[in-house]
This record gives C-alpha cells, structure tokens and sequence, in this order.
C-alpha cells in the first residue's frame, strides 16, 4: 500500500497566499507580478511574532538592497560583473546588520532590476510595491494560527502520570516488590517533555503581546526534576541494599512524593516529611558494619537529591501562584 501524504496548514496557507498576492500584483498591473507570490512563499512562517520580524526584515533589507542595486547599475553597468561586487557588498552588509533573511527576495527584486535594465523610479516603485504586496499577504495569512494549548494540556497530564508512575515504581523496587526496568518509562518521558516544551515556546511565540510564560516554566521545572531523578536518584539507587530500615523509609517517602508532588501542589508538606524523616534518622543507631554504613551514606544522598526535586516544584508553585490559584 502506498504511503498517504497530508497536507499541513503551512501548505494550504502557502498555497493560498500566493495565489491571492498573485491575483492582487496582477489586478494592480505591476510588472513581474509573480514574484508577489514568491515572496508570500519564502515569508509563510510557523508562529505569528516570527512571521513578523521576518517581514520587516526582508521589507528593509530588500529596500536597501534596491538602493545599492540601482545606483551600482546606474553608475557603473549592466553587466555581470557589475551583479558579482553587487552581492560581494550587499550580502555582508545584510548579514552585519542581522538582515540575512531578506538576502533571497531581495536579491530577486534586484535581478529584476538587472534584466530589464530599466532606471526609472516609477520602476523601483512598482518593485516596492510587489515586496509589500507578498509580504502583507503573508502576514494575513499568518494571522490564523491553531491554538495548540489542548495538546499542551494533554502532554501535561501525561507528564504528570509518568512522574508519578516513575517515583512509585522507585518506591517498589526499594521494597523488593518489583524488578521491572523502567528504561521505557524514562525514555518516554524524556521524549514528552521535549515535545512539550516545543509546544509551550511555540505558544509564546504566536502572541504579540507579553505572553503567560507558564507552561515554559512548568515543563522546565519538570525537565529539572526530570534529570535529577534519571541522572542522580537511580544511579545511586544501584548502590543500594534493600534489607535495612532506612531504605525501607525513604522508600515510603517516594510514595509519597510520588502522590502529592501534583502541577497544583506546594510541595511544602512533603518538605516537612522530609525533615521529620531526618529527625528519625539521626535518633536511629549507629551502623553495625560497612555494607550499612555504604546504604545508608547511599539513601542520604538519595533523598537529598529527592529535597532538590521537591525544592523545584516548590519554587515553581511560588512564581505561579497566582495562575496555579486560577486553576484551582
């Protein structure tokens, strides 16, 4: 069976606005009006605020590229090597002044220039006329954009359930209950919340106004955790025997984290949890030999790498109150 393609709403609006910016070049008689659809093509972007900083971009790096263009063919000529010191000057010129993105269209407007050999105003006019043409269109086309706050939603509450699911699952491999890898769980994770973040940038980018950071900060703040539970809690878990008391405690304290540490908790009862298990630790005997001496040297440094996890989510619930309080 062949492999059925679709069509994204890039495409569609690409299609669509280049053929409007056609229609309307066309209808305005401006000479070489297809290449109004060239640059609706080339200005088409994936989020709202790029969409716009590439079209000044390419608006004032296309104009000033003209106004070399033309006073290099008028003072010097029209011929190739004339076009050669053109692009030898005005592409690290655009580049310096962070322009790059206008080099293609303008570059185009000005080769324009060169093959019809004409100097008039009115011409450089009608070139003008044609970038702003392509670009407004653009710009129109880029107004509609899919809110992906659902999907975002979604990979939360995904994220969330894998937390839980991983620090439970530590919880019961400390008790001798479970053997089973969780390599797939963390492998799964790892790929969400590199999605997630994607999603939550992309939302901030198609506002034009100051925009609610909050779901970059929640995915980061998981992201953190993330790694200190991947790259330092399991590790020294390794280290671990099973048959003593405190791995039996701290394995208890998992759970717990594991069921509270939620998007919409303080993290502040597991924190007192915490300093009360320290408090029963240090009234505890001293070790009877050097394996429990190693455990529990082991479980110290475990649950102190479990506080910082708790100390993020805390630290995030204090930045967000006020839209954490919302959700409430």
């Amino acid at each position: 069976m062949k492999q059925m393609y679709s069509i994204g709403q890039r495409t569609i609006k690409t299609a669509i606005g280049s053929g409007i910016s056609l229609l309307i070049a066309e209808a305005l008689h401006l000479q070489n009006y297809s290449t109004a659809a060239v640059v609706t093509l080339l200005s088409i972007q994936n989020t709202k605020r790029r969409s716009f900083i590439v079209a000044i971009q390419r608006f004032v790096a296309s104009v000033i590229a003209m106004l070399i263009g033309w006073m290099m063919f008028e003072f010097l000529s029209y011929t190739p090597l004339t076009v050669v010191i053109y692009f030898l000057l005005t592409i690290p010129l655009l580049v310096t002044l962070k322009l790059q993105e206008g080099i293609i269209p303008s570059s185009v407007i000005v080769l324009q220039i060169y093959v019809s050999n004409n100097k008039s105003i009115s011409f450089l006019f009608n070139q003008v006329e044609i970038l702003a043409v392509g670009i407004l269109i653009a710009l129109i086309m880029n107004t509609y954009m899919p809110s992906i706050e659902k999907k975002m939603i979604e990979s939360q509450k995904k994220i969330e359930q894998n937390f839980k699911m991983l620090l439970l699952g530590i919880a019961l491999k400390m008790k001798g209950k479970d053997e089973d890898s969780q390599n797939d769980l963390i492998d799964e994770t790892k790929m969400l919340l590199q999605i997630a973040k994607t999603l939550a940038y992309r939302q901030v980018e198609n506002s034009f106004i100051k925009s609610n950071l909050y779901y970059i900060n929640y995915f980061e703040m998981r992201e953190r955790q993330f790694e200190i539970i991947s790259n330092q809690i399991i590790p020294l878990l390794k280290k671990v025997t099973l048959n003593y008391p405190h791995s039996k405690i701290v394995a208890e304290f998992f759970e717990d984290t594991g069921v509270y540490l939620k998007e919409k908790s303080t993290g502040i009862e597991l924190l007192g949890e915490f300093s009360h298990m320290m408090n029963d630790f240090r009234k505890m005997p001293l070790p009877e030999s050097r394996d429990e001496f190693e455990t529990r040297a082991s479980l110290m440094m475990v649950v102190y790498e479990l506080e910082k996890v708790i100390s993020l989510k805390m630290e995030f619930y204090s930045e967000n109150q006020t839209v954490l309080e919302k959700l409430n």
